[in-house]
């Protein structure tokens, strides 16, 4: 059943507004819009639309699609305090075949952003990856005027800071490459770092991206109906168009690796970390 609510949090001193939904048939569990945080634009949308799993052996592979369909009870929210850190923490439990899924998303009172995803259970007995794709559609003070920055290993200094260098036209990456990423708005330099996850496994052949960046298409956001269990298809996207300064989507991979033989009852959690840049 479709559902949705406004949220304004703390409610005594709001510091983050945004409304989450979950609508039959959009397959992204819960998306997360117009997202404020400290009375300025940080998201247009959020949202986790595809899971890809990979097993080493000859079952699959398969695309999964969280979904009001395979929810199991409502939308949660409620409060979290930890490390002297207030948080407002929106979550949805999911059950496709033998495999158990909490996406739960942290909003700390300081602006980090911290999706997770938490998968236990095993459809076959053969170590295997879970691809999980989260989408961020930035629109960091309004949708025009954003840039796309990653963290070079090799380092160098391209104007934004030693490492950082702007990326002008569509492209993806992996951490080889870099290590981190950021959005930010050209004009005030606001904007988010995105770090990797300190769980998240190296990219591989099945999905050999740890991030994607495009321009923005309305026609372009698919929900769960992109890609396929072969292919996210995000390089589909992908036509050298430029992003410098203009409306872009972030891309960012967590690649979940699952080990057999193990406890089918274990958690195994994934997903990056979004901080405020001079909000």
């Amino acid at each position: 059943m479709s559902s949705s609510a406004q949220v304004n949090w703390p409610p005594e001193a709001p510091v983050w507004r945004f409304r989450w939904e979950a609508i039959d048939g959009d397959s992204e569990a819960i998306a997360f819009r117009d997202v404020f945080f400290r009375g300025m634009k940080v998201l247009h949308k959020a949202s986790l639309p595809m899971i890809r799993v990979h097993y080493e052996s000859n079952n699959g592979p398969y695309k999964d699609q969280l979904s009001t369909w395979n929810m199991r009870g409502p939308v949660k929210t409620y409060e979290h305090v930890q490390s002297g850190f207030r948080h407002l923490v929106v979550e949805s439990y999911h059950v496709i075949g033998r495999y158990h899924l909490i996406n739960r998303w942290f909003f700390r009172s300081d602006g980090l952003i911290l999706p997770q995803l938490h998968s236990a259970g095993l459809q076959h007995p053969a170590t295997h990856q879970h691809h999980v794709y989260y989408r961020f559609d930035f629109d960091i003070e309004g949708p025009a005027g954003d840039l796309a920055l990653a963290h070079m290993n090799t380092g160098g200094n391209w104007g934004y800071g030693p490492g950082w260098m702007p990326l002008p036209k569509e492209t993806w990456q992996v951490t080889i490459s870099a290590n981190s990423w950021a959005v930010i708005d050209k004009q005030t330099q606001r904007g988010y770092l995105i770090n990797r996850g300190p769980n998240d496994a190296p990219c591989d052949a099945f999905e050999p991206a740890d991030m994607y960046v495009v321009a923005y298409h309305g026609e372009e956001d698919l929900k769960g109906r992109l890609g396929s269990p072969r292919s996210a298809d995000i390089f589909s996207h992908i036509n050298n168009e430029s992003i410098d300064g203009q409306d872009l989507v972030f891309w960012y991979v967590s690649h979940l690796h699952h080990q057999y033989p193990g406890h089918d009852g274990d958690w195994h959690v994934v997903g990056p970390l979004l901080w405020p840049i001079r909000y």
